[in-house]
């Protein structure tokens, strides 16, 4: 069985393939990795292969390798792969998380493409028709922006959440804050997506919270990450 994960800053996914089909999935926060030393997962010994991508910090690599019996593969972004070029001029410096969703939405559709992935940071890759990656923008997801306009105050309200239209003020302060980061957000995605007239794929915990406001039609997959670990061709290194 291979055991496919996404860690990321905030939460950590994973699910187990047997011969290519999903047995088990799950979630959980990275910093509970942290405090547990180990994965929340049952059958560990009968993970023949862990496939990984990590933006995660190297406690949390540890953690992993501790737990389990089989060396972990690390996913990779190359100059091209699985039908994408890369447009970083150091494509090292591309994130791995970025890459694999890239190429996950790409295997969907041969269109041109914008892949948003809305986490702890919103991320927006432009994707030609014929997988020419064409670089793309990081800005604040929308906890951190909650979590820009209440520090130092007496609010400590970070969480984000979906509002009915964004289109009206807001008339508490709360309401104003919901309403204004997602404006923001939505404003962006939207400008982009008639500047380049691309079809819009989204993934990420805040993904559906996007596109539910969004006024141009997107396509929402929770887990494009892990899907891009078993796209042909993705390259891996090895951690023994």
């Amino acid at each position: 069985m291979i055991l496919d994960i996404d860690a990321g800053n905030t939460r950590i996914k994973w699910r187990v393939l047997d011969q290519g089909r999903a047995i088990s999935c799950g979630d959980q926060l990275t910093e509970s990795v942290r405090q547990l030393a180990a994965l929340d997962i049952t059958d560990a010994e009968s993970i023949q292969r862990i496939r990984l991508s990590s933006v995660a910090g190297s406690d949390i690599i540890e953690s992993l390798q501790n737990q389990f019996n089989c060396p972990l593969e690390f996913a990779v972004v190359d100059e091209s792969a699985a039908g994408i070029i890369c447009g970083y001029k150091d494509y090292q410096q591309l994130g791995v998380d970025r890459w694999l969703a890239v190429i996950a939405a790409h295997k969907k559709t041969a269109d041109s493409l914008i892949v948003i992935d809305a986490g702890s940071a919103v991320t927006i890759d432009i994707v030609g028709a014929q997988g020419a990656h064409q670089g793309g923008y990081i800005v604040p997801g929308l906890r951190l922006m909650h979590q820009a306009l209440w520090q130092g105050t007496e609010h400590i309200k970070v969480e984000a959440k979906s509002v009915a239209n964004i289109t009206t003020p807001g008339r508490s302060t709360d309401d104003a804050v919901d309403k204004g980061c997602l404006l923001l957000l939505v404003s962006t995605i939207e400008s982009l997506v008639n500047q380049y007239g691309c079809k819009l794929v989204i993934t990420g915990g805040d993904g559906l919270i996007l596109r539910d406001q969004l006024s141009v039609p997107a396509d929402y997959y929770p887990d494009l990450v892990l899907e891009g670990l078993a796209v042909a061709g993705v390259g891996f290194k090895v951690l023994d």
